[in-house]
C-alpha cells in the first residue's frame, strides 16, 4: 500500500512529461510555421522593423506551447493516459522520425570538411545516404511488431508470437545504436524544439522495453494457468486455479527463443542489405558513411582560412528577404555581404574607437572572443536567421548610441563601413 501511495505521488511527473512531449511534438511545427510566415510578411510590408514581428511572434508561441501543456496535463489527469497513448505512439514511431531524417538530410551537413572558423562541435550527418532506406524498414517493422503487441495482447499463433518478441528485441538494439550515434548531439536539445527528434530512441526504447516485458508477463501468467476442466467440472471450485497478477515472472522459454531468433532476423537484414548494395558491410554503412560520430568511419578534412566573417556570415548566409543585403563590401581584402545590421554594427564600433579608443580596444577584444565561437555555430540559412533576429534589439540599442553621441551625422559614418578605401 504505501508502494502505491508513494507511486502515485510521482505519477504528475510522467503525466507532465508526457503532456509537454505531445505539446511540443504536434505544436511546434505549426508554431514556427506561423512564425516564420508573419516574419516574413512583415519583412515585406516594412523591411526594417522586420524582427519585431519575429520576437513577437516567438514570445506567443512560447505562451501558446505553456497554454497546450496545461491543457494536455490536465486532460491526463482528468481522464487517464490511455487515451493519449495514441497520439504518443504515432508521434514517436512516425512524425519524430520523420522529422529527424528531414534534418539529417536537408540541414546537417554531408561534406566532412571544416575551416577553422567553424571548428568545434559540428552538426554532421547521423546517418549516410545508403543503407538508410533499409534502416527505415527495419524500425517500421519494429514499429509494426510494437503496434500488433498492443491491439492483440492475447497469444499468437507460436511463430507470430515468437516473431513479435523478437521485432521487439531488435528494435531495442536498434534505437540504441542510434543513441549511440547520435550522443554526442545532445547538446543539439539546446535548440529547442528543432532537436526535439533527438529524444525519439530513448522514447522508443522505453516503449519497446516496456511492452515487451508486459508481454513476456502475460504469456508467463497464461503458462501458470491451468487448462479449462472437462465439461462435467464446470460447477465444481477448482482448487488448482493459480491468481494471475501483474507480478507473474517472465515466460522463460520465449524470452530464450527470442534471444536466440533476434539475431537471426539482424544477420537476413544484413544479407539482404548486402545483397542489394553489392557491399559486405551495407547494413553498417548508414551509420559508418558519416564523420565525427561514435560510429562514423570518414575522416573529418580540416581547411585553414586565414579570416572568419562573424556577423557578415549573417548576411552572406541568412535569408535575403529577412536580412536584407544591402551591397557588397571589402574586409581585410577580401569582398563581403554588407547589410544594415553589419554596417550599423561596424559604425557603433567605429565610434568607440574615436571617442574613447581604450574602452574600442576593450570592446573588440571582448567581441572577438565571443562572436568566433558563434560563428563557429553559423552553417546554415535558418541559423543566421535566428542570429540576425536575436541581434536586432542590440542593433537598436548601437544606432540609438549613435544619434545620441556622434557628432557628425550617423548616416554618413553608417554608410562608409566596409567601403574600400
Amino acid at each position: 500500500m504505501e508502494t502505491d501511495a508513494r507511486r502515485g505521488s510521482w505519477a504528475w511527473v510522467g503525466d507532465l512529461g508526457l503532456a509537454a512531449l505531445l505539446a511540443t511534438g504536434y505544436g511546434a511545427p505549426v508554431g514556427l510555421a506561423l512564425m516564420a510566415g508573419l516574419t516574413a510578411a512583415f519583412a515585406w510590408v516594412i523591411p526594417r522593423w522586420s524582427g519585431v514581428p519575429g520576437s513577437i511572434g516567438g514570445l506567443l508561441v512560447l505562451a501558446g506551447w505553456a497554454i497546450a501543456c496545461l491543457k494536455v496535463y490536465q486532460g491526463i489527469r482528468d481522464r487517464g493516459r490511455g487515451r493519449y497513448l495514441p497520439a504518443l505512439y504515432v508521434l514517436v514511431l512516425v512524425l519524430l522520425p520523420a522529422w529527424g531524417l528531414g534534418i539529417n538530410y536537408a540541414i546537417l551537413d554531408r561534406a566532412c570538411r571544416i575551416t577553422n572558423c567553424h571548428a568545434g562541435p559540428l552538426m554532421f550527418r547521423v546517418l549516410g545516404a545508403r543503407g538508410a532506406v533499409g534502416l527505415v524498414t527495419m524500425h517500421a517493422l519494429t514499429a509494426l511488431a510494437f503496434v500488433l503487441s498492443r491491439r492483440r495482447p492475447e497469444k499468437l499463433r507460436a511463430g507470430a508470437e515468437l516473431l513479435v518478441h523478437s521485432l521487439l528485441m531488435v528494435g531495442v538494439g536498434l534505437h540504441l545504436v542510434l543513441v549511440v550515434q547520435c550522443a554526442d548531439l545532445l547538446w543539439g536539445l539546446l535548440l529547442f524544439p528543432v532537436a526535439l527528434p533527438l529524444v525519439a530512441p530513448f522514447v522508443t526504447i522505453g516503449l519497446y522495453a516496456h511492452e515487451l516485458t508486459a508481454r513476456l508477463r502475460r504469456r508467463g501468467a497464461d503458462a501458470l494457468t491451468p487448462p479449462p476442466g472437462p465439461p462435467e467440472d464446470v460447477y465444481r471450485a477448482s482448487t488448482a486455479a493459480v491468481p494471475v497478477t501483474a507480478d507473474a515472472p517472465a515466460h522463460r522459454p520465449t524470452l530464450l527463443a527470442s534471444l536466440a531468433t533476434a539475431p537471426v532476423l539482424v544477420g537476413a537484414y544484413a544479407v539482404v542489405m548486402a545483397a542489394l548494395h553489392h557491399r559486405p558491410t551495407a547494413a553498417l554503412d548508414v551509420f559508418t558513411e558519416t564523420c565525427g560520430h561514435a560510429l562514423s568511419r570518414l575522416p573529418v578534412q580540416h581547411i585553414v582560412v586565414n579570416d572568419c566573417h562573424y556577423l557578415c556570415t549573417v548576411a552572406a548566409r541568412g535569408t535575403p528577404s529577412l536580412v536584407r543585403p544591402e551591397r557588397m563590401g571589402e574586409r581585410n581584402g577580401h569582398p563581403i555581404v554588407v547589410n544594415r545590421q553589419l554596417a550599423v554594427a561596424n559604425a557603433f564600433e567605429d565610434l568607440l574607437h574615436v571617442r574613447w579608443p581604450r574602452f574600442g580596444r576593450l570592446a573588440r577584444a571582448t567581441y572577438d572572443r565571443l562572436g568566433l565561437p558563434v560563428s563557429r555555430y553559423i552553417t546554415r540559412t535558418w541559423m543566421a536567421d535566428a542570429v540576425y533576429v536575436a541581434m536586432k534589439p542590440f542593433e537598436w540599442a548601437f544606432y540609438a548610441t549613435l544619434l545620441l553621441l556622434d557628432r557628425d551625422d550617423p548616416e554618413r559614418r553608417i554608410d562608409r563601413m566596409y567601403r574600400r578605401q
